[in-house]
């Protein structure tokens, strides 16, 4: 059960047809540069697809949103599913899961901590060097996106800007990473591993711009909850 629940963050995974999307997905892009009509297009030459994304991510703060999240198998057939809610006002964050399973993770203090209130544990790992925190590094820390780690297309479906990112580096727990945007507000969130197995995270009821306190990252533990360092 804990290896479930954990996948539902850490485990997010892409639909397995995007390794073959991304050639296309390329393609179309380069054919949407040649449109002279197309307004993205020529947005496009004058930024990279990085340098968008970098642009969305640092705008994203002060946010709350409630997320529905799937996990999928490699033939696209649903085998998970979740609800929660999401905080982020950086550099903290908290990611809790109501149902079917209570799962809380926090980021704060340089901390990824998950709690598992069935198995009356935590978890913590440091945050810098863990590459099982990626997901959550580029809602934190797009900067890293200048790194040079990921490969970077853009593309617009139904109006909204979607970012595909490939990992450059053969040890990547991750083959793809896609987030789509509704205006400046990220709408999707979905990363495919090695396998396969992808976790589409859909966000709605997102609100920005208010204060968030420091208390919403708190995490109380129950007295007899054991720590587990990571």
């Amino acid at each position: 059960m804990a290896v479930v629940k954990y996948s539902y963050l850490i485990g997010i995974s892409l639909f397995s047809s995007l390794c073959f999307l991304a050639p296309a997905l390329t393609a179309a892009d380069n054919n949407a540069a040649a449109a002279s009509g197309n307004s993205v297009a020529v947005a496009n030459m004058q930024k990279t697809p990085g340098q968008e994304l970098l642009e969305l991510l640092l705008n994203l703060d002060n946010t709350q949103a409630n997320f529905e999240q799937a996990l999928l198998n490699f033939q696209g057939q649903v085998v998970d599913q979740s609800t929660g809610t999401l905080t982020l006002s950086k550099p903290s964050l908290r990611w809790q899961v109501d149902l079917p399973f209570a799962q809380i993770i926090v980021v704060a203090d340089g901390l990824l901590r998950i709690f598992d209130p069935d198995l009356e544990q935590v978890i913590e790992k440091d945050m810098a060097g863990s590459e099982v925190a990626l997901p959550l590094k580029l809602l934190l820390d797009p900067s890293q996106l200048l790194g040079g780690d990921y490969l970077i297309n853009i593309i617009e479906v139904n109006g909204e800007a979607q970012f595909l990112l490939q990992p450059t580096s053969n040890q990547s727990l991750f083959m793809y990473v896609r987030l789509a945007f509704d205006g400046p507000q990220l709408s999707q969130l979905e990363i495919t591993d090695h396998v396969g197995q992808r976790t589409r995270v859909t966000f709605s009821q997102v609100r920005s711009g208010e204060k968030i306190p420091a208390s919403a990252f708190e995490l109380v533990l129950p007295e007899n909850t054991d720590v587990v360092r990571g």
